[in-house]
């Protein structure tokens, strides 16, 4: 390890350790506390709802958010330290260090007008490759991908959102939900006017008194049996969707940890 770079490596080595224990908590607790559901018939006994009960213990949904807060930063740091150390071997200590940041644009004349004024002062070769890394770069090719779907993007996002406001930290209900329910008709005239079903899946935050599944009928039901098992997702708002937060935060470790590796070369 070189000493320019020391902190861009202690800074990823340290995301690397509050993933792991933040993944560690999440597991923890979503293995302590199964989803579990109440069957409710809706009205005139059209029907009936499976509503989400309390968890056994409330998720510590603050203190993850302020966990992944720290990973992001590090990582965000780590990228901007990269950046001080590329500087710092044209000229140390730098003229204007207070410039110096390692810049993430989607568009290229932002990234000419704002960006390249804090990297004018690295090495030419180190300009260069981080032009190349930019995310105005991809093309929208379903090799590259699109400018706003960068990880470095997203990166950039929830370092934002961290600094500005407390990041949004939820459950969600997984893609997969078993339910084994079924309903009982007063005779098989009714049952026969009753397919297909009409059924809702819940995709929204879990909180308790959730309608997770919802199945209309236009005749009553006699009886609902039947049960249920799911397992809450732990999630993370992103600009464009909720996205688990440990595998988003792994591939964010990785892929910052892949952009800080292509300039070993120059520290060599």
């Amino acid at each position: 390890m070189s000493d320019l770079t020391q902190s861009v490596e202690l800074k990823l080595a340290r995301a690397g350790l509050q993933l792991q224990s933040l993944s560690g908590s999440i597991a923890a607790w979503v293995t302590s506390n199964p989803m579990a559901a109440d069957t409710e018939l809706r009205e005139g006994r059209l029907g009936f709802r499976l509503v989400q009960r309390e968890f056994l213990e409330p998720a510590p949904l603050d203190e993850w958010g302020l966990s992944l807060g720290e990973c992001v930063h590090n990582l965000r740091s780590a990228l901007d330290n990269l950046a001080f150390a590329l500087a710092r071997l044209r000229r140390d200590p730098p003229d204007k260090p207070q410039r110096i940041a390692f810049p993430i644009f989607q568009d290229r004349a932002q990234f000419e007008k704002v960006g390249r004024g804090n990297i004018d002062q690295l090495p030419d070769q180190a300009v260069s490759l981080i032009e190349r890394l930019q995310p105005f770069q991809r093309d929208g090719s379903a090799a590259f991908g699109t400018p706003e779907r960068d990880a470095l993007v997203l990166l950039q996002w929830l370092s934002n959102a961290d600094k500005h406001r407390v990041p949004s930290v939820v459950l969600i209900a997984p893609t997969t939900m078993t339910h084994n329910v079924s309903a009982a008709f007063y005779s098989d005239e009714d049952a026969t006017a009753n397919v297909p079903p009409d059924v809702t899946f819940w995709a929204g935050p879990l909180k308790a008194g959730a309608v997770l599944v919802e199945w209309r009928t236009n005749r009553p039901i006699a009886s609902v049996s039947g049960s249920f098992e799911g397992i809450a997702i732990v999630a993370i708002q992103t600009p464009h969707e909720l996205a688990a937060v440990v595998p988003t935060l792994q591939a964010l470790h990785q892929y910052t940890r892949l952009v800080a590796s292509q300039f070993s070369g120059f520290f060599q």
